[in-house]
């Protein structure tokens, strides 16, 4: 048994192919807001471009960036990347050419906030959704219903800035459709309630997702990799299900995706059923969204890859994924916050799992610059009190 599982762990190291990517293992950073871009314009920061530097170093089969708004009206956060003129290819330039010199792939993640967008961040225009509210779940704010012009625009903007992905050398793109974000917005009656094509039941919802799919294929060719995050299933009482979301995995293979990376949830549904659960353990409740990677899987087959996201903390787990058939590829986000070369200490036989506590402190330090983890720098730095709610 241990030699099999010893096995299982060193394929997780092998080189791959997968979503149309070659990959030197099977890890990749999951698209990670670590805000460290320039307010105003969206421009990468010296920082910003050390700890790509750093993932890459740290051994990662690719690194998927953190989410670029499509849209001037689309910004999701404050220190956001803008991928929403072509000036901005240079950035995507910048960072493709630091990731795969040091031996990663690089996956663009390309976004529209919507009605959940911090009202801080939204650079002009007013915060837009699928249908009007007084007052969305998460920052309270008044959202004005898409027009039908609103929504073929935005859909115009994923195929525009996924046109800027390919050109600035990137790897691949990635369409945010998870985590509550615009496209999700679609999928969920808590913001949908349209009664034309863009509404209704699941899949007259899900119409605006492979309208973008088609965009951005027409805009970047055959050839080029596009991905799609999803939230497989919307983890509330009465909202989508994982079997409503494999479904839709699978048709936006149909129509052209070569990978999906599964997770599920947002922060509206709550903090137990978020994308980013607290207090996960290695070896007991990690890598809590693989029964919808393996129904994806089950759909979906070897016509695209698919990843796994969700709490993953040890190689062991992954390598008994991997083995059960449920991903092909395994994401991590918070670990690699507090652990940069994660990678490669369990590359070279460290198997113990990730540091991370998923305590969430990690978000909290936005206001101090880019994100990082002060439970590690507790360690490295000296005292650090940890805040009452992690």
């Amino acid at each position: 048994m241990k030699g099999k599982m010893e096995r299982s762990i060193a394929r997780l190291f092998e080189p791959v192919e997968a979503g149309g990517i070659a990959f030197r293992n099977r890890f990749l950073r999951s698209a990670t807001w670590l805000a460290g871009c320039t307010e105003v314009s969206g421009e990468v920061t010296g920082p910003l471009m050390s700890r790509y530097a750093e993932l890459a170093a740290g051994g990662l089969g690719g690194i998927i960036s953190g989410y670029a708004n499509v849209s001037a009206d689309g910004r999701a956060q404050v220190r956001q990347m803008n991928v929403d003129t072509d000036d901005r290819t240079a950035d995507v330039a910048k960072i493709a050419t630091t990731v795969q010199t040091l031996g990663a792939r690089l996956i663009v993640q390309v976004a529209y906030g919507g009605a959940v967008s911090n009202p801080a961040a939204v650079r002009q225009g007013s915060i837009k959704g699928p249908s009007a509210m007084e007052k969305d779940p998460v920052f309270g704010n008044r959202v004005e219903a898409m027009t039908e012009a609103d929504i073929e625009r935005v859909i115009g903007d994923f195929g525009a800035a996924a046109r800027r992905v390919k050109e600035g050398g990137a790897d691949g793109v990635q369409l945010h459709g998870a985590h509550g974000y615009l496209l999700m917005q679609f999928l969920s009656t808590v913001f949908n309630q349209r009664t034309d094509r863009w509404g209704g039941d699941f899949d007259s919802r899900s119409a605006i997702l492979l309208a973008v799919q088609e965009e951005v294929r027409s805009c970047v060719g055959p050839d080029f990799p596009v991905w799609w995050k999803l939230s497989v299933s919307e983890e509330r009482d009465g909202g989508y299900t994982a079997e409503d979301g494999a479904r839709l995995a699978e048709r936006l293979v149909e129509a052209g995706a070569d990978g999906i990376e599964v997770s599920g949830g947002a922060r509206y549904v709550g903090v137990e059923r978020t994308n980013s659960r607290l207090g996960t353990r290695a070896g007991v409740d990690e890598g809590y969204f693989a029964a919808h990677a393996a129904m994806v899987k089950a759909r979906v087959g070897n016509r695209a890859a698919v990843a796994l996201v969700g709490g993953l903390k040890s190689p062991a787990t992954a390598a008994r994924l991997l083995e059960d058939g449920v991903a092909d590829l395994f994401s991590l986000c918070r670990p690699l916050i507090a652990e940069s070369d994660l990678v490669n200490r369990w590359a070279e036989g460290d198997l113990r799992p990730a540091e991370c506590i998923s305590c969430n402190a990690c978000f909290k330090t936005v206001s101090e610059g880019i994100i990082y983890c002060p439970v590690m720098k507790q360690l490295h730095e000296g005292a650090w009190e940890p805040l009452p709610e992690c």
